[in-house]
């Protein structure tokens, strides 16, 4: 039997013993009878096919350099560790996360996601993961290329940085900063969404939705069913196609929440700074914080309005204003 062989396999029998697999060789593959997997402190190309079987096939193939993967089964969760990435002595990459800070940015432009480095990941370990569909997938610190088939279950991404796609997925809890482009599917139920700095996430339709966005990130989304809770702390932008439920809106700064359609049962709109907000549906008793140059714009309004504060009011094309402003 050949060397590379022979390490396939002790590495394929450690892990149905749940044995730490350290410092994995190029084409080394386990396999493990379990629907859950993590990630945590992985760089590299990330490959997640789902399959109607019952167990988590992976296979790692080295890089142009080597990379220590760690791999272990622990109480039913297969977890794959790679090295912690440092950027400098005392700060890893991952500690830009989301901070509720205003920083808006002037003359913003639309972001198109900057492009994949594919010469930095050439040089970092192929994870390829074949896995029940029905299953959930988490990510810790991950600074990775990632393609991901459709997902009957939970995706967790906390990730220092991610360029790629999914399809869809039962429900998500996305992070990501700075430089990230990540494009998603339908989510059949929620979908909470972190972004730090200048990101770009995008996905389809959508139950009900929690997007956090610090600095000039950009969030579009499909359908929304259900709740639409959105806080902007910079100039970010959140867009979506149609808005049937409540809405609730926090702004600090000049970023902007826009509906193409739909009807907000309610809409809360706190603004301070030059943000605004824009409804092309039917809004049903809309309540207005308003200070700064802010602005609310909707199509149509059943129910009364109330305003505080200042900034500006349109119903359709016309200039709202009432004795009731504080």
């Amino acid at each position: 039997m050949e060397f590379s062989s022979t390490k396939q396999l002790l590495v394929s029998i450690a892990a149905g013993l749940g044995i730490s697999i350290m410092g994995v060789s190029a084409g080394a593959a386990a396999t493990f009878e379990t629907n859950k997997i993590s990630f945590r402190d992985i760089t590299g190309t990330v490959e997640i096919k789902t399959t109607t079987g019952d167990e988590i096939d992976i296979e790692v193939r080295q890089g142009g350099k080597f990379t220590a993967v760690e791999i272990e089964e622990k109480d039913g969760v297969v977890h794959v560790v790679g090295e912690r990435w440092v950027e400098d002595e005392d700060r890893n990459c991952c500690d830009n996360r989301i901070t509720r800070t205003v920083d808006p940015r002037k003359g913003r432009k639309v972001t198109t996601g900057e492009p994949v480095d594919d010469a930095f990941f050439a040089d970092y370990p192929t994870i390829v993961v074949a896995m029940p569909v029905e299953g959930d997938v988490d990510f810790i610190d991950a600074r990775m290329k990632l393609t991901m088939e459709r997902l009957a279950g939970r995706l967790g991404l906390d990730a220092c940085y991610v360029y790629g796609e999914t399809s869809d997925v039962e429900e998500a809890s996305v992070g990501i900063i700075h430089g990230s482009r990540l494009v998603m599917g339908n989510v059949a139920s929620g979908l909470e969404i972190d972004v730090s700095g200048d990101a770009d996430f995008l996905a389809g339709d959508v139950a009900m939705v929690d997007v956090d966005i610090a600095g000039p990130g950009d969030v579009i989304l499909g359908d929304i069913d259900g709740m639409f809770d959105v806080s902007i702390a910079g100039s970010g932008i959140v867009r979506t196609t149609r808005v049937d439920g409540p809405m609730t809106v926090r702004i600090a700064g000049s970023g902007g929440a826009a509906v193409k359609s739909g009807r907000a049962e309610k809409l809360k709109a706190t603004i301070d700074g030059s943000g605004g907000v824009y409804f092309g549906g039917l809004v049903v008793q809309p309540e207005l914080r308003l200070y700064g140059s802010s602005e609310v714009r909707m199509r149509s309004v059943n129910g009364r309005i109330i305003h505080h504060g200042g900034g500006s009011v349109y119903v359709g094309d016309e200039v709202f204003s009432d004795g009731d402003d504080d």
